[in-house]
């Protein structure tokens, strides 16, 4: 529980905000995040990844990286870039849209800076009802 808190309050003195959630899903609605999953289909429209951030000391701005894993390797497939507020809290989130040829594993980074601040691995399959 110490090491936790230790790392809590390190992130907040490090990058001046705490992370409350980041979490990938199939929607966000209201600035909430909708049908948290980390396995999508060919069917489905959009990933989307949702951060929330809270006691955030200044303005600031962080990149949601998405990769997919090519030949055992991850590439870059988009790097967007997006401001968070001073203030008690905000959210955002950033999607991309799914195309056929999309399946496979995937990754999505919060970067601040040059720093990783954490990473969702997730998949896209084939839809079970999709034919060939």
């Amino acid at each position: 529980m110490k090491k936790f808190l230790f790392a809590i309050l390190f992130a907040v003195s490090l990058f001046g905000y705490n992370i409350k959630e980041f979490v990938t899903c199939k929607d966000v609605q209201d600035l909430t995040p909708i049908n948290k999953t980390d396995t999508f289909t060919t069917k489905d429209k959009k990933v989307f990844a949702f951060a929330y951030f809270t006691d955030i000391k200044k303005n600031s701005l962080i990149d949601f990286v998405w990769e997919k894993k090519v030949d055992g390797k991850w590439k870059l497939y988009a790097d967007i870039q997006l401001p968070i507020f001073a203030g008690v809290r905000w959210r955002t989130y950033s999607n991309i849209t799914i195309r056929p040829f999309f399946k496979g594993e995937w990754r999505v980074s919060l970067v601040d800076g040059n720093t990783t601040i954490d990473t969702k691995e997730f998949k896209i399959i084939e839809d079970a009802n999709s034919s060939n």
